[in-house]
């Protein structure tokens, strides 16, 4: 009995393990089915992804190659009132985006035409004091021997006295303004001695810089200070015309006078050569000029002339001594320039320049 018993459970434990293993194999041989029908989906679906867009073109170009037959004809349809856009509710009103800005025509800007400015460019009310070019390096007075100095009997003392510039040129007139420039009138030259014209001789010098000077004589006359401006500034204009583009214009500060000549020139009055000089100041800015203030070196802080530089108490003229302080200021107040020479080291020199 024990024997039978024994064989018994073995054929049972041998029976299960065979069952068991036949399973296992029937499902190894149904996942690798699996896996091989779902790679060649895969693989029929990547050649059909492919094929088709070739298909498709050549049914295009087929068509495109066959002849349009004419449509049959339809009737024209009625037209129908579109329909009206919808009222904005409350919830689409709150969500509706608003322009901060206003409209812009940029079709008004795609345009080759000038535009015309819309600042104003017009200067008004400057204190020529603030417009003044400031002081830079000093340069050699060898600057000044391609320089023009236009002006009047003031201007001329350069000229004359060695404590000016006596190798520069001069265009100066006794008692004149700058309509002398603009009219091309016939006057004698108080530096050479020679009656000619100022255009011609300015023009012959062949400049680099032109330094303007003129006022006095005219602001003896009250109440001209516009007819001064329009000169002065038809005057710049002409000159340019003549001249080379590269000529560098310096427009010099009126100097003030003594305190007492306002009695017997009611027009030259300190305060009003001051508001003329803030004029001047305005006309350099406009018509791409320096300005020069030698006003600041050649007389008090009232805006008399210094004492010690009076011609013969004149009270306008300067004597040898003044014009050495406006030489002084002339040297050490000239826009940079790359071709100037500086005496010492000059700090506004531009490396590599």
């Amino acid at each position: 009995m024990p024997n039978t018993n024994k064989d018994t459970y073995n054929y049972h434990t041998y029976r299960k393990k065979k069952l068991r293993g036949g399973r296992r194999r029937l499902l190894a041989v149904l996942v690798v089915a699996a896996v091989l029908l779902l790679a060649a989906a895969g693989a029929l679906g990547v050649h059909l992804l492919r094929t088709q867009p070739a298909q498709a073109q050549q049914s295009t170009a087929e068509e495109a190659a066959a002849p349009a037959a004419s449509p049959p004809p339809t009737a024209t349809p009625v037209p129908t009132a579109a329909p009206a856009p919808a009222a904005a509710t409350a919830e689409t009103a709150a969500y509706t985006p608003t322009r901060l800005l206003p409209q812009v025509d940029t079709a008004a800007w795609d345009t080759a035409a000038r535009v015309e400015p819309t600042l104003n460019q017009d200067y008004q009310n400057t204190d020529h004091r603030m417009v003044a070019l400031p002081m830079l390096g000093t340069v050699t007075v060898d600057n000044f021997n391609t320089a023009t100095f236009v002006g009047d009997s003031l201007t001329s003392g350069l000229g004359i006295y060695n404590t000016g510039f006596p190798n520069a040129h001069y265009a100066a007139y006794m008692g004149a303004g700058p309509d002398v420039v603009v009219n091309n009138s016939t006057v004698k030259n108080l530096v050479t001695n020679v009656t000619e014209t100022p255009v011609e001789t300015i023009v012959a010098s062949q400049p680099d810089y032109v330094y303007l000077l003129f006022g006095t004589n005219t602001m003896v006359s009250p109440n001209n200070e516009d007819k001064l401006m329009a000169y002065y500034e038809q005057m710049i204009d002409l000159l340019r015309q003549q001249l080379n583009p590269g000529v560098v214009f310096y427009i010099q500060a009126i100097p003030g006078v003594q305190e007492d000549v306002v009695q017997t020139k009611p027009g030259l009055d300190n305060a009003r050569i001051f508001q003329v000089n803030n004029m001047l100041a305005n006309l350099a800015l406009r018509k791409g000029c320096y300005f020069v203030n030698i006003r600041e070196a050649l007389t008090k802080p009232d805006g008399s002339m210094v004492d010690e530089y009076d011609a013969e108490y004149d009270g306008v003229h300067f004597n040898p001594t003044g014009y050495k302080a406006w030489h002084d200021y002339l040297v050490t107040h000239t826009a940079w320039n790359a071709r100037a020479v500086y005496i010492g080291e000059n700090p506004y020199k531009i490396l590599g320049s």
